[in-house]
């Protein structure tokens, strides 16, 4: 059998070296750059500026709209509440998401956990613009709470829900939390149940086995859990303007009118980007919080 020649080093196929990390990364980058990096910048700008009696913005640049979200009680008190609201949301969302959350990671897989999942998922899959309506409907003077208690005779008149402050954490809490069961069902769900054989089997009761096992191995999903709702609860406008109202003391709400009441934009910019520092600030603060606990825990 006749052998050919060798081919020439020339004629072998070139590889293509592999694509790195960066070479994936880079349009992701290039898009929250145009899209985030470069309006980031113009709001901070806007914010440097001063304005003339008409509110227009002036040329020249001043820390004096700041000044003024720090000294105003308009919009400092607006600032405490979200931070305050904030912080409620986060806890109850925790604090009920994790019973949900416990029990899909502990469901066999079947009809019954794919329903679970649908009803806490189906709210994520509507509009929040529905979501609020369902609460101004529900907590209106004509709405199904009003008419329940009235007409049991618990009250003589209907009571105004819709724009008590009451009715804005509950609206909020409801609208945010599937974002705090669903990486508490990651974190439960990636706990070995070996592990609670094991605690079971050298005695501990299921109280025991949930404050020494359970509990411990879940912190990293409620700190997720809390680091996602505790962002989305600060800067949430939708929810408190259609069922408490424009006058509920919110940031988000003040920087809604600063911009389409008052059309002081330079003021509007000020605030968000307060809120924004004072928001990673805290969720810096958790982090770090939640790391320290952590390592406590674990040793």
């Amino acid at each position: 059998m006749a052998i050919g020649p060798a081919p020439s080093p020339s004629a072998a196929p070139t590889r293509r070296p592999p694509r790195t990390g960066m070479g994936y990364v880079l349009p992701a980058v290039v898009f929250l750059a145009a899209f985030f990096l470069v309006p980031l910048v113009r709001v901070l700008s806007l914010s440097l500026h001063p304005v003339d009696a008409a509110g227009n913005p002036l040329p020249e640049y001043s820390l004096v709209q700041y000044q003024r979200v720090f000294t105003e009680a308009f919009f400092s008190d607006a600032l405490v509440r979200s931070l305050l609201t904030a912080l409620l949301v986060t806890v109850v969302c925790v604090v009920l998401g994790y019973p949900a959350a416990y029990a899909l990671a502990r469901a066999r897989p079947g009809v019954l956990r794919t329903l679970m999942f649908v009803i806490v998922l189906s709210p994520l899959l509507t509009s929040v613009v529905v979501r609020s309506y369902g609460w101004v409907v529900l907590l209106s003077a004509n709405g199904v709470v009003n008419r329940f208690l009235t007409s049991t005779g618990l009250l003589e008149r209907p009571a105004p829900l819709l724009t008590s402050y009451a009715a804005v954490a509950i609206s909020v809490t409801h609208v945010l939390l599937p974002f705090a069961i669903i990486p508490l069902t990651t974190a439960l769900g990636g706990i070995d149940p070996d592990l609670r054989r094991a605690s079971h089997s050298l005695g501990a009761g299921a109280v025991r086995t949930f404050g020494r096992v359970t509990l411990p191995l879940s912190v990293p999903g409620i700190a997720t859990a809390a680091m996602i709702v505790f962002p989305l609860a600060m800067g949430i406008y939708i929810t408190p303007l259609l069922v408490g109202g424009a006058n509920q003391p919110l940031a988000g709400l003040r920087v809604y009118s600063q911009i389409t009441s008052v059309y002081d934009y330079p003021v509007a910019a000020a605030l968000s980007l307060t809120l924004l520092v004072l928001t990673l600030v805290c969720v810096t603060a958790m982090g770090a919080g939640f790391r320290f606990w952590e390592r406590k825990l674990h040793g």
